[in-house]
């Protein structure tokens, strides 16, 4: 192979033209700033394009072949012409044969049916040259993807061998530079044509710079950077990228910003709740929420028929929806889920072969079986989240190899098995948990170093842990908590202010103790109530604002306190941890949660205090929707009460229905009541 005499090669459908006329013209009219560390910092070109339509010859001609053999890089314009493109499949085959895949350029135009991840946007060729989970650099030109200016900065990054960041930062020097001698040169116009004159003109240049500015660094820490950082799980970096993107905005007036720049504000606003909401600051997640859901509903209902914008709108409605679940704040949880149900179905009106849209759909389904799993209406939530199930089911199959569908279909089977669980239906709630973990297991595998799908992993862990004690499986479950626990402390390690992650770990030694109390093993159990309790404490000192959070973990480690009592033969101690149950619930009068929990929380405390009267009270009158473990109390409170018919009526119902945890078992045995 000669000498290169091209900078790159654009390999494209001539459908594709227009775009293509805009890209070659600001490859080679483009200066490389100073100081950017290019090796070669000439300007960009030549940059070869073929004008000529080859639909009528036989093969690529021998000028095409000599051309992309001395072309240093291959642009590909990924569009559906281009996708269906003979010759866009010849040039890329004869490239890859000579220089191979990591000297590609990909520009996405558009996402195919049935696929959003870039490698689905691929001609078939291109497609080919990657490993499973492999993907070429990409400008993404898609709505909501990069934008024209960013997506240019990339392929120009990639031709000059500098690092995006770098040229980014020295190309917006390079422009406020320039329009600062626009502006001194407009001062000398200024002394014939007035002085306002020049106030409003320079005026109107800041405004533009600022908004260049904030445009390239923006959508460099929304996309490219977030990407990066968001697998390895560091938060703390990633605060950063918020607090950075919101700050070159905090100096432009609003009346200056255009709906690009409001869009991306927004998604600032959006990064920096997600952010807030995994580190456990609910409050202010739900502040940057609800401002990134006004400013997103204002650019929707100036563009209605703008599928991007509505898109972007719902997420925040979303996420606005979930803090609110999360602050146990339920009717306004409830009323966001359904507004996001409603967008969702209007973005599939607006295009009905949009599958992310369709997906959205989908992802309604799923949050409004939540909400009725919640409420105690678990048959309707299982008809919620089986409806979920098969359409996260048909996008995994129209899309081999994506990862979203796959981990959407991975949550809706554990949606399902802990929807059978509250059912009573035990084989089926192990059996849906199962092949949900069995999904997150091969997509950790294809992404080992992807933190956040570890975590789903041993969450997994632990929720079939639940499961296989619900069955009596005790070692089963005790390799699946221990391997939760190595894996959380892995994680633990890695960002100590992870409140999700935190609490998950949490919760490890609270199943442990449970594993290891009702096989009789008390020196573990009590070496796991006492390591809950640390990493409790650790959650609270985090953020005390965590409501559900706490009264789930306090109210189960006051459980277990109580259970160590007894066992130990300390009534008076049992007694007191059961007072401290009720005080706790007394206090969050007026803050509604999880009523099934605290319903199952006070009821222990009572039974704790041989007040099996009162437990009959809270719980008899939800006995249809309670969860096979409150069923099991409210056996115990009516035996306790001489209720013996009542009480063996739901120990058969249990047993029937396979639940086997040793305790149940073993009440059921000694007061011969199965």
């Amino acid at each position: 192979m000669g000498d290169l005499n091209y900078k790159a090669f654009i390999s494209y459908s001539h459908g594709d033209g227009k775009l293509v006329d805009w890209l070659h013209k600001r490859l080679e009219a483009y200066r490389p700033p100073k100081g950017v560390g290019a090796a070669d910092s000439r300007p960009l070109r030549p940059i070869f394009r073929d004008r000529a339509e080859l639909s009528a010859a036989a093969d690529l001609g021998g000028a095409i072949r000599e051309a992309l053999d001395r072309s240093g890089h291959l642009i590909v314009v990924c569009s559906e012409a281009s996708r269906r493109s003979k010759w866009v499949g010849e040039e890329i085959r004869h490239f890859l044969s000579t220089h191979g895949p990591q000297r590609v350029i990909c520009v996405l135009v558009d996402t195919p049916e049935g696929g959003g991840e870039v490698i689905d946007c691929l001609p078939p060729p291109l497609r080919e040259a990657f490993p499973p989970g492999g993907e070429p650099l990409a400008a993404d030109l898609r709505p909501g993807g990069d934008g024209r200016r960013l997506a240019f900065l990339k392929v120009a990054a990639t031709l000059l061998g500098v690092r995006l960041d770098n040229l980014i930062q020295r190309d917006a020097r390079r422009r406020s530079r320039w329009m600062a001698a626009t502006t001194a040169g407009a001062l000398g116009v200024a002394v014939v044509t007035g002085a306002l004159a020049v106030v409003a003109f320079e005026a109107r240049r800041e405004a533009e710079a600022q908004r260049a500015e904030a445009e390239d660094l923006v959508a460099y820490m929304l996309g490219d950077l977030r990407k990066k950082l968001e697998p390895v799980g560091r938060l703390d970096v990633l605060d950063g990228v918020g607090a950075r993107a919101l700050a070159h905005y905090a100096h432009i007036d609003a009346s200056d910003l255009d709906d690009e720049d409001l869009s991306q504000q927004a998604k600032a606003q959006t990064l920096l709740g997600e952010i807030r909401d995994k580190r456990g600051d609910l409050k202010g997640a739900r502040q940057a929420f609800s401002q990134a859901a006004l400013t997103s509903e204002a650019l929707s209902n100036r563009n209605p028929q703008d599928g991007e914008r509505l898109y972007d709108h719902a997420q925040n409605v979303f996420w606005l929806a979930y803090v609110d679940w999360r602050l146990a704040r339920i009717a306004d949880a409830e009323a966001g889920f359904r507004r996001y149900g409603e967008l969702a179905e209007r973005l599939t009106k607006l295009d009905p072969g949009n599958v992310e849209w369709r997906m959205e759909v989908a992802y309604a389904r799923n949050n409004l079986g939540t909400l009725l799993l919640n409420e105690g209406r678990s048959k309707d939530a299982l008809v919620a989240f089986d409806d979920a199930r098969v359409r996260f089911e048909a996008a995994a199959k129209a899309s081999p190899g994506a990862v979203q569908p796959l981990k959407d279909l991975a949550d809706a089977h554990a949606w399902l098995s802990d929807t059978h669980y509250r059912l009573g239906q035990m084989a089926q709630a192990y059996e849906q948990r199962a092949i949900a973990q069995s999904i997150f297991a091969d997509l950790l595998k294809k992404s080992p170093d992807n933190r956040p799908m570890a975590a789903k992993l041993y969450a997994g862990q632990l929720a079939l842990a639940r499961r296989a004690l619900d069955l009596g499986r005790v070692d089963e479950a005790r390799r699946l908590v221990d391997g939760a626990r190595r894996g959380f402390r892995d994680l633990t390690a890695l960002d100590p202010e992870n409140a999700t992650w935190l609490d998950y770990a949490a919760n490890v030694e609270l199943d442990a103790f449970d594993v290891a109390f009702v096989a009789g093993d008390l020196a573990t159990a009590r070496a796991a109530h006492a390591e809950a309790t640390r990493r409790i404490e650790r959650l609270r000192a985090l953020n005390l604002e965590v409501y559900a959070w706490m009264s789930r973990l306090n109210g189960k480690l006051r459980v277990q306190a109580i259970r160590l009592a007894q066992v130990d033969g300390k009534p008076e101690a049992a007694r007191a941890a059961a007072r401290e149950i009720e005080q706790s619930l007394a206090g969050r009068t007026g803050k509604k949660g999880d009523a099934e929990l605290e319903a199952w929380l006070l009821s222990m405390a009572r039974l704790a205090q041989s007040r099996e009267a009162e437990v009959i009270g809270v719980l008899g009158p939800r006995r249809d929707s309670l969860s096979p473990e409150a069923l099991y109390v409210l056996a115990r409170a009516l035996h306790g009460q001489g209720r013996f018919s009542e009480a063996s009526a739901i120990v058969n119902k249990l047993r029937l229905h396979g639940y086997a945890r040793p305790d149940f078992v073993a009440f059921s045995r000694d007061s011969s009541l199965g």
